[in-house]
Order: structure tokens, then C-alpha cells, then sequence
């Protein structure tokens, strides 16, 4: 199949039939190389065993034409629609009859005389291996008929069917054998339609089995091939002429009418840049990777060889075509492998392609199937078999009519006063086109991110004006609500006729992401400014994780088991039935306006949301316009934290039952009770559940009680009865012993096994992929795979590690088990091997070192404070009066360890905030030339232009271990600098912010001493500082950044603006060399001197400083050297 699917003139054929086709091993089907040109159809009801049958569709026909039905793997059909009436109709089926000696010998000639019976009404056609001798078919060289082609022949008379092909016509030939068991079988109105069927010997590729080519005169619709933008090939100089030769002038639309229009202006002109600066590309239908000339040519000789055996039939010509065959069979394989590698070691070059083939390389073994099986209506059973079929059953699920929504509480509603904000930046619109994805798949005007970033600069205020006319006017342009609606498999179900096996996601037209872009923006930092949200609602918010909301849950879980005797904890996972898609939008709005969001905003989002028009994509069949009146779309910016305001109350109102604690990622609802036994935490789950029936009336949402896990959690063993049901409306839910949230599996006495076993499996198949990456002589570099590993492998193994890796304190410094470290100690082991090709025999610490891996239980470690830093310590620390008795959660565990260690106490660490800046604020002006050349110029004309402005220079250095920054100002011939700590309490990049904020009190202070200047101009020779300044966001230096925006707003309200401007270091400029200087000093570096109070310590400071410590300690021991010494 290999050589068959990569033959150039394989595309002549519109259908091939294959039978027993190859099973590849990384994949549930067969092998497809020809993705770009055929659809494949592959059996997979009985996952058990390979299918004997498929199909490949070649995808000029026109996909909503044709269907494939399967009735097992050894009987698939092709179910095709000729002209315009719908019974004109010809089925193909595809037959394998086992063989007579097979051991799961069953005919399936019984099936396919059901399948023909059914079908009568239609023209048939019947091809396959049926493994049968007869005379009727196999002329006279059958000397005797096998028994049970009597069921074949009773099968062609009972619907008179024709066998096209020469009676005797040779279709197997292995060596001395040669026989006649493949037919084509059509029955009585076909016949005159025949063109052809014979052996098509130039599309022979060495099987035993004869390839058959049949041609009909047959009316195909056939498709024509849809070109694709080569968004890579873009030719920016083209795109911006053409762009503004085209862009309308800058309007304020004053009505929705004439906004509409306006842009609609604009997006032409965005579509005529891209048609001319972007080509488009159309698959070649002979273009086959890894297919040469050397190939072809011993194809050619195989086949040749293969044609003189046939007609010869002797020792001499066996023997010829068995060694070109063979040799062939070298030829194309190592072609094919070389081809692979030049693949993987091209993709290497580039960052974003390494992280395709990494991606590829884990999923093989899973890719989604060309052609969407047939889908049946769970309400009415019937089969959805054509992609329009498909497409309207999808609909009705995916957009279903929302049940009655009680809205009684929402008239005559009082609602607080809102917060206000002010119109849309055009910094604003700048950062949403910056941070979006460039290569992302545009919605239906065609028009990717990447044209939006090469054109940001001409559209910007364009943008700026439509933006804030859409909030003034209350209405979002029809433009933007057209969306396409992309139908997704859902991973790992079982069964894929189901509707509900599958998602939407919706491509919206990128400029309009803008837009919801900075709108979501601005409601999350006003949700976490003015504490808009409940605190235990986790999901789709700015420093909240997985982590926060799973350790919350245990440390609730370990508090029950500290109280009195020992409490039950029992967790009730709730299931939202297409939440997004059932939202109501009355309900929305009034919870948005409930929760003090403006009132033109929340108009804005009334419009936002209805009504849409969106077409399903599936299988590359688009349908007509759907309009929806409900929920949102599943692929906007928005919708997340839409929907956080939407269950807000849920998660609310259920939290404030007694001891309940309710907790929501997205709409991933947990429900924790605890109680002196289950009987008691079930009756307090079914209040809960009133509660959250009650929110559902209200909120047109429906649970899905199939889906709901409830598991009671004790380590009691006879005391509490773990197998007490939760009475419902929708029936008993039974208890398990294990649940799985936000992707961590939770046994009921949180001892992590099943956990364990499941990373082993998921970080297993990781590394083994990373085998088809590269090797010794080829490939991914050893750089790049570590990177690969690390960026995949390592978060695979440590998600969640900070509460799995901690059930175990029994002995000092071992909070997880030997045999939960061995497992993933040998995970790493075996991945150093890939990454280096070291011997099997290498011990685990030499490979740890050698591939520069940190060891799995420093891993741990890191991950473990890293985590704490970020969600933050316990309510209550670990005291010295805790008896044994009293279990520790993993939050407590692991700041006890930090304690034993001796390391900082991780209350007094620096506290990060979601926002620092309203994403509207408006920072100072920043300048980073291009070169150091340019740069040195630049300052040099400002310094001599610029002379009514204060020019300061700034710097911050590292000396032995210290940290100390500096400000120098050229203008006033004043210096300050400060003490920032050692080196683990402090970073050099603190002293370059800290540096910056004593430029900003030099000026404050030059200005209160009535000094009238143009500007400040602050000067300094770090880039990441100037980036951070001008969008300050919440990370490592958060509150040196908060200091200096409240500077820089001090200084704007006295008519003062800052500009931050970059200059290279060490170059002779002479304010630098006197700021770094200064900077120096202030570490304490000379003899004598002095150092002032230590700096806030960054969270990750510690943990990095602590593990590299450690990690270099055990490489001394090892080699007898520094190893990070020597990696440097």
C-alpha cells in the first residue's frame, strides 16, 4: 500500500477498494499517505481486530453525494447519488470472504445477501476477495468448485448479477499459484454502463492479489479543488501598499446603519491586500513526499518484470522478479525513511514546526479519520448518513431550543451602581492584535491574524473609531457575528455515531476577536479588581489553576479527617449539558448588570450575542447559514468569562450551605460536603443539588446526571460506609472509589495509585514518541529533544504533582512512596536514552546529568514551592503543637518541607497580583532601536535636541553574590542607588526596575523643587525592563512595577511624560557608565561598604536556587567538578 497510494497516476481513479488492507500499528486505521487528495473510510465498529475492507474516495467527488456505511470489517459500502433525483443511486460494496482454513473462519456472504436484499431498489456493485474457486468465474483451470461458492452463485442469481470480468482471468498469482478469487459483480442495469474491467497491470505494486480497474459511464458530481492561502509566502511590501491605497478615510459612524458600512469599507480593503500580496496554493494530485526518480524507476522494473513472469511462467522469470521486487522494496523503504528524516531535521530549524512534529509524534496512534461515520438520532434512531443529514442533526445538538427560562426575578430588578470605563485605547487594540495567534484558522471573510499584524500600524485608529462607536451605539457589526463552525471529535470516546462524541468550535472573523479580545480583558480586571467573582471560581482567570482549585478541595478533604474522630468528606462532580451552547442571554445580561458591569457594555454584549449566523463545517462539507438565538460561541475570547458571570451564582449560593464548599473551573462544578458519615454528606449534597436545580430553572441549563461522580473520602476502614448512594430526582448515583477532576484521578483515601499509573501510561507513549524524532545519526538534535521532553513530557509527569506527590509522610523528607519515584525516576531514564543514545546499563544519576535533566525527586521539589508560591500557604501553617495523629495536607506538607530546609519563609515572598495597570492605562512612551548603531545615534541627536528635558540614566548589577541598582541624572548631577540583597533573595532584573523607579523620584523630586522641564528621559541598557514598564502585568517584580506606574501617573498629573529609551552597554556612553558604576557601588562590593535593606524576594528565586544547589552538590559526588560549572 505504501508504493500503491504514492504512485503519480494513483489520482486518475476516483474510488479504490481495498481489501485486507495494512494495520498500522501507531493508528486505529491503515496506513494514509495520500491525505491530501483521497478521504479514507476504515470499518471501526470492533475495535478489537483490524477491519479487511476499506475505502479511499478521492475528494473531487463531491463529498455530500456519497456516504460509507460499514456492517463489520469485512463488509463496507459505498452509498453514491447520481444527477439530481434522489433514487439515483448506485451502492458499492466491498467485500472480504475469509478463507476456508482461516482460524475466525465466518463467511460473510450471508451479510452481504442481507445488504443486497435491502438495497434491490438501487444499481449495485458488488467487488471484493470472496477466497472462492469456481468455473463460473474461473473458467476452466478450476478443476474442482469449493462447497460454499454454491452461496456465492445462489447470491448472483437471486439478484442477477453480472461478473464483469473474463471467466479464467487471472487475479491471484503467487509464484506456482495462480487462481481467479477477486470479482466485480454489478447487477443488470450496469451492465450497458460498462467501460471497462480488467487487470490494470501499470497499477500493479507486487501484491499476490492483481489490481482490477472497472470503469462506468456514470454522471459524478465532481468538486473542484479549493485553493488555500500560503499565509508564509506573504508579501508584506505588496500588502501595504495595496492596503493604503485602499483604506477608507477614519469616520465616526454615527449610526448602526453607516457603521456597518464603514466596516465593511475596511474589510474589503484588508480582503484586496491579502488577494494580492497572498497566493494561493492547490495540492498537487502527483506530488508524493518522499516519492524520487530512483523509486519510479524501480517500480517500473518491478512491474516489468512482474508482466514477463505472468506471460512466461518460469524458474528464470520467478527468480528475476523476486530480487527486482525485493529490491524495490529496499529502494522505496529507504527512500521513505530518508524522507522522514529530512522532514523531521527541517522542522527542527524552526521553534513553532519542532512543536508540530512533537505533536504528531505522541498522536499518531490517535488521527481522526478523514470521513465522519454515519450518525444516528438518539430521539429518533435513524441514521444521518449524508453530510447535510449530518450537518442538521449536529445543529439540533450542538444548538439545541433551550428549555423555559424563569426570568421572574429579573423584572423591575434593582441593580447596584455600575463601574465605569472609559473608551478603548488604541494601546489597547495594539496588545489584542500582538498576543494573537498569527497562523490561527480565519473565520469566513478569509482574513488570518497574520494580515491583522503586518497591518496593525494603518488600521490601528480605524479600529480605535469602529470599537468605540460599536459600545456607544450598543450593537456589534454584522460582519463580525458571521462565523463557520467547525465539528470536532472529542478524544477517547467509544462510540462516534453518537452526536454527542463530537464539539463545536466556531472560526470568527479575526477582527471581531479583536474586539471581544479587549472587551474580556477589560471585565476580568475589573471582576478582579473590584472582587466581581466568587473566590472559589478558579477557571479562565489571571493566576488561578488547576492546582488552586484541586488544592482547595483537599485541604478541605484533610480538615474533615483532622476533626473529632475523623469526618467523611464526600465530592459531587456536576455535569452542565452544553453549557455554552444553552445560555440565556436575558439571564447573562442580568447577572452582568447584577455584578455592576456598565450598562453600555453589557448592551454591547446583548448584541454580541444575538443573533448569529454561523455554517457547519464537516468532513469539508459546508452547509447553509444557521441562525442562533442562543448561547455563545465556543472559539471567542469572550465566551469564558462570560460564562464565569453566568454560573457565578451557583457556585455561590451553593457554597453557602452548611459545611459545603463549593468550587467551579469554567463549568466544571465540584460539591464537597463533610460529616460524621455518608448518610449525613449525602443529605447534605441533595440541599446542594436543590440549590443547583433551582439555578438551573433559572439559567436554561441542564444537567447531565449520566456524567455526574460522586466518591466519599476516608481512611477510615469499617467505621464509614464508602457505598452509601446519592438520592436524586434522576435516580441513585452510585459511589466510586476513584474520580477524576481537572485531570487528576482521586482515590478516596488520596494515597495517588491509579494517578500514578495513569502519568506512567501518558509520559510511556510520550517517550516513545520521541524515538521517532531522531537517533544517533539523524534527526532532532540532542538540544531540541530535551526541549521537547521538557516541554512535553516533564508537565505531563508533574501536573498536579504538589498534591499527588505528598500523601506519604511517614519518613522525613520522603512524601511519596519509593515505588511512585522508581516508576518515574525510570520514566526519565528511559528518555535520557532516547535524548543521548546512551547505553542501556548507564546508571540514572550519570544520565541525569550528562542530558542536563534535573533529577525526578528535585523536579518535585521545584514544582512543589513553585506551586505553593503561587497559590500561597494554607489558612494555617504547620505548628510545633501538631499531634501525629493529624494528617497533612500537601499544602501544609510541603511548607513544612521548605522550614526543614531552612529556606525563607514563604509568607514573606512577593505577592503578585492578576492586574497592576487597567488594561487601558496608558503608559510611558518606549523606544528600542534596531541596532546598537541606531541606538547610539538616536541618543546622541536627543541628548543635543532635548535640552529643557531631566535625561537620567539607570542600571542594575550583580557583584559577589549582591544585587544594587542605580539612577545617575546628567541633568542635576545627582546619583541614587539602593541595596537590593544576595543574589537568593534578588535578581539583577529587580535592580534594573528598581533602577528605573530612582530615575522616577529623581524627577518627582526635581519637579517639586519647581523646575519646569519637557519631559523626563530615562535611559537603560535592559530591554525587558522597558517592555515590562510599558505594559506592566503580574509576574516576578510586580511590585516594583506597581511603584513605578504610580510614579508615572504622578508625574502626568503635574504635565510630565516619561519616555524610556534603550542604550546599549559598555559603548562609552558616559551617563551608562557612571549609572552602572554607581550600581556597582551599591552592592557593597568596596571595601567598607555599605548595604541597605533587602528587596521583596521573587517567588521562583528559591526554588530555582535551592534545586540547582542541591543538583550541583550530587554532580560533585558523582564526578568530583561542579557539573553546572562546567555546563557553563
Amino acid at each position: 500500500m505504501a508504493t500503491l497510494l504514492r504512485d503519480p497516476d494513483i489520482g486518475r481513479y476516483d474510488i479504490l477498494a481495498i481489501q485486507e488492507p495494512w494495520k498500522n500499528p501507531f493508528d486505529t486505521t491503515t496506513h494514509h499517505p495520500a491525505k491530501d487528495q483521497f478521504h479514507l473510510c476504515y470499518p471501526d465498529k470492533d475495535q478489537t481486530l483490524p477491519a479487511r475492507v476499506c475505502f479511499f474516495i478521492n475528494k473531487r467527488l463531491d463529498h455530500s453525494r456519497w456516504h460509507f456505511e460499514e456492517a463489520n470489517r469485512d463488509l463496507g459500502s459505498l452509498n453514491l447519488r447520481l444527477g439530481t433525483e434522489e433514487e439515483q443511486r448506485i451502492m458499492v460494496h466491498n467485500v472480504y470472504n475469509p478463507t476456508q482454513t482461516a482460524t475466525e473462519r465466518g463467511s460473510t456472504l450471508p451479510l452481504l445477501g442481507k445488504a443486497l436484499e435491502q438495497l434491490s431498489q438501487h444499481e449495485q456493485i458488488i467487488i471484493g476477495d470472496f477466497n472462492l474457486h469456481h468455473e463460473l468465474w474461473g473458467g476452466d483451470r478450476v478443476q474442482r468448485a469449493d462447497p460454499n461458492a454454491a452461496e456465492l452463485i445462489t447470491i448472483i442469481e437471486d439478484h442477477c448479477l453480472t461478473s464483469n470480468l473474463v471467466p479464467g482471468t487471472i487475479t491471484y498469482e503467487e509464484r506456482d499459484g495462480r487462481t481467479t478469487i477477486d470479482l466485480c459483480l454489478t447487477t443488470a442495469g450496469l451492465v450497458g454502463r460498462l467501460i471497462q474491467c480488467e487487470i490494470e497491470t501499470n497499477m500493479d505494486h507486487d501484491s499476490d492479489h492483481l489490481p482490477i480497474v472497472t470503469s462506468l459511464d456514470l454522471n459524478i458530481v465532481k468538486m473542484m479543488a479549493k485553493p488555500r492561502r500560503n499565509w508564509k509566502a506573504l508579501d508584506e511590501k505588496t500588502f501595504t501598499r495595496v492596503l493604503q491605497r485602499e483604506l477608507p478615510p477614519q469616520q465616526r459612524p454615527r449610526t448602526k446603519t453607516a457603521l456597518d458600512r464603514h466596516v465593511e469599507e475596511v474589510m474589503v480593503a484588508l480582503t484586496v491586500a491579502v488577494e494580492e500580496a497572498v497566493p494561493t496554493t492547490i495540492p498537487s494530485s502527483r506530488s508524493k513526499s518522499g516519492w524520487n526518480e530512483e523509486c519510479a524507476k524501480v517500480l517500473a522494473q518491478s512491474k516489468r518484470l512482474r508482466r514477463q513472469h505472468s506471460l512466461y511462467h518460469t524458474e528464470e522469470t520467478w527468480e528475476a522478479y523476486r530480487t527486482a521486487r525485493n529490491h524495490k522494496g529496499r529502494t522505496i523503504k529507504k527512500a521513505l525513511r530518508q524522507n522522514h528524516r529530512e522532514r523531521i531535521e527541517e522542522a527542527s530549524q524552526s521553534p513553532t514546526n519542532l512543536w508540530r512534529v512533537a505533536k504528531w509524534a505522541r498522536n499518531r496512534h490517535n488521527q481522526s479519520p478523514n470521513v465522519t461515520p454515519a450518525l444516528i438520532d438518539p430521539a429518533t434512531k435513524q441514521q444521518a448518513n449524508t453530510p447535510n443529514e449530518k450537518a442538521e442533526l449536529l445543529r439540533k445538538t450542538f444548538f439545541p431550543v433551550p428549555p423555559e427560562t424563569n426570568l421572574e426575578d429579573i423584572e423591575n430588578a434593582n441593580y447596584p451602581a455600575p463601574i465605569t470605563m472609559p473608551p478603548i485605547t488604541t494601546r489597547e487594540i495594539e496588545e489584542a492584535i500582538e498576543e494573537s495567534s498569527p497562523f490561527k484558522a480565519p473565520g469566513p471573510d478569509g482574513i488570518a491574524n497574520k494580515a491583522l499584524h503586518i497591518a496593525s500600524p494603518w488600521i490601528k485608529h480605524h479600529l480605535t473609531k469602529i470599537f468605540n462607536q460599536s459600545l456607544a451605539l450598543g450593537y456589534y457589526p454584522e460582519h463580525f457575528r458571521q462565523s463557520t463552525t467547525v465539528v470536532l471529535r472529542k478524544p477517547g470516546k467509544d462510540n462516534y455515531t453518537v452526536p454527542k462524541a463530537y464539539r463545536p468550535i466556531a472560526l470568527l472573523n479575526t477582527t471581531g476577536k479583536i474586539m471581544e479580545a479587549v472587551i474580556a480583558k477589560r471585565l476580568s480586571y475589573i471582576a478582579e479588581t473590584h472582587g466581581l467573582l466568587p473566590d472559589t471560581h478558579m477557571g479562565g482567570r489571571k493566576l488561578r489553576s488547576t492546582e488552586h482549585a484541586l488544592h482547595l478541595i483537599i485541604d478541605k478533604i484533610y480538615d474533615a479527617w483532622n476533626t473529632g474522630q475523623g469526618k467523611v468528606a464526600s465530592l459531587l462532580l456536576l455535569d452542565v449539558s452544553g453549557a455554552f451552547d444553552n445560555i440565556s442571554h436575558a439571564r447573562l445580561l442580568h447577572n452582568l448588570r447584577k455584578r455592576r458591569i456598565d450598562e453600555r457594555t453589557v448592551k454591547w454584549i446583548g448584541s454580541f450575542l444575538r443573533p448569529r449566523l454561523t455554517k457547519l463545517s464537516i468532513d469539508g462539507f459546508t452547509s447553509e447559514p444557521y441562525r442562533l438565538e442562543t448561547g455563545e460561541p465556543q472559539g471567542s475570547n469572550l465566551s469564558p468569562i462570560l460564562y464565569l458571570f453566568y454560573n457565578a451564582d451557583l457556585i455561590e449560593k451553593c457554597g453557602e450551605l452548611e459545611d459545603t464548599m463549593t468550587t467551579g473551573f469554567i463549568d466544571d462544578v465540584a460539591i464537597l460536603t463533610w460529616a460524621d458519615s455518608t448518610k449525613e454528606t449525602c443529605k447534605k449534597l441533595q440541599e446542594a443539588l436543590h440549590v443547583a436545580e433551582k439555578w438551573a430553572a433559572t439559567h436554561a441549563s441542564i444537567f447531565a446526571p449520566d456524567k455526574f461522580q460522586l466518591t466519599h473520602f476516608t481512611r477510615t476502614r469499617t467505621r464509614i460506609d464508602v457505598e452509601e448512594p446519592l438520592q436524586t430526582r434522576w435516580g441513585m448515583i452510585e459511589p466510586k472509589k476513584t474520580c477524576k477532576y481537572l485531570g487528576l484521578i482521586m482515590d478516596s483515601t488520596l494515597t495517588w495509585k491509579q494517578h500514578i499509573d495513569e502519568v506512567q501510561r501518558k509520559v510511556t507513549k510520550t517517550v516513545n514518541a520521541l524515538g521517532s524524532l531522531g537517533g544517533s545519526t539523524w534527526g532532532v538534535t540532542m538540544r531540541e529533544m530535551r526541549k521537547i521532553y521538557k516541554g512535553v513530557a516533564v508537565p505531563q509527569m508533574m501536573y498536579a504533582c504538589s498534591a499527588w506527590s505528598n500523601a506519604n509522610w511517614r519518613t522525613t523528607d520522603k512524601p511519596y512512596t519509593e515505588r511512585t519515584l522508581s516508576k518515574l525516576q525510570s520514566l526519565q531514564a528511559r528518555a535520557s536514552r532516547v535524548i543521548s543514545g546512551a547505553f542501556k546499563a548507564t546508571s540514572i544519576p550519570a544520565l541525569d546529568i550528562e542530558t542536563y535533566l534535573l533529577p525526578v525527586e528535585l523536579q518535585i521539589f521545584k514544582h512543589n514551592v513553585n506551586a505553593l508560591g503561587r497559590i500561597g500557604p494554607g489558612d494555617h501553617g504547620p505548628t510545633e503543637g501538631e499531634t501525629r495523629r493529624n494528617k497533612k495536607s500537601p499544602r501544609r506538607a510541603i511548607e513544612q518541607s521548605i522550614t526543614d530546609r531552612q529556606g525563607p519563609n514563604i509568607r514573606r515572598q512577593e505577592h503578585i497580583t492578576p492586574y497592576i495597570v487597567p488594561p487601558w492605562w496608558q503608559g510611558p512612551q518606549t523606544f528600542i532601536e534596531a541596532s546598537i548603531e541606531e541606538a547610539q545615534a538616536r541618543h546622541e541627536q536627543i541628548i543635543q535636541d532635548e535640552l529643557d528635558a531631566i535625561h537620567i540614566y539607570t542600571d542594575g548589577s550583580g557583584i559577589d553574590g549582591s544585587i544594587g541598582a542605580a539612577a545617575v541624572c546628567t541633568t542635576t548631577q545627582e546619583t541614587k542607588s539602593v541595596y537590593m540583597g544576595d543574589e537568593t533573595t534578588s535578581t539583577v532584573y529587580a535592580g534594573e526596575l528598581q533602577g528605573i523607579s530612582l530615575a522616577l523620584q529623581i524627577a518627582q523630586e526635581d519637579r517639586s523643587k519647581g523646575n519646569r522641564r519637557s519631559k523626563v528621559a530615562i535611559y537603560t541598557d535592559n530591554q525587558a525592563a522597558i517592555r515590562s514598564t510599558a505594559r506592566p502585568k503580574g509576574k516576578s517584580g510586580a511590585y516594583l512595577l506597581k511603584n513605578i506606574t504610580q510614579q508615572i501617573d504622578e508625574l502626568r498629573t503635574q504635565d510630565l511624560n516619561t519616555e524610556i529609551r534603550w542604550v546599549p552597554a559598555h559603548i562609552g556612553i558616559q551617563g551608562n557608565e557612571d549609572a552602572d558604576r554607581a550600581a556597582k557601588e551599591a552592592t557593597g562590593w568596596r571595601e567598607g561598604g555599605l548595604t541597605g535593606p533587602r528587596a521583596v524576594e521573587p517567588q521562583q528565586l528559591y526554588p530555582l536556587r535551592s534545586t540547582m544547589k542541591t543538583w550541583s552538590h550530587k554532580g560533585e559526588l558523582i564526578y568530583g567538578h561542579d557539573i553546572l560549572a562546567t555546563r557553563a
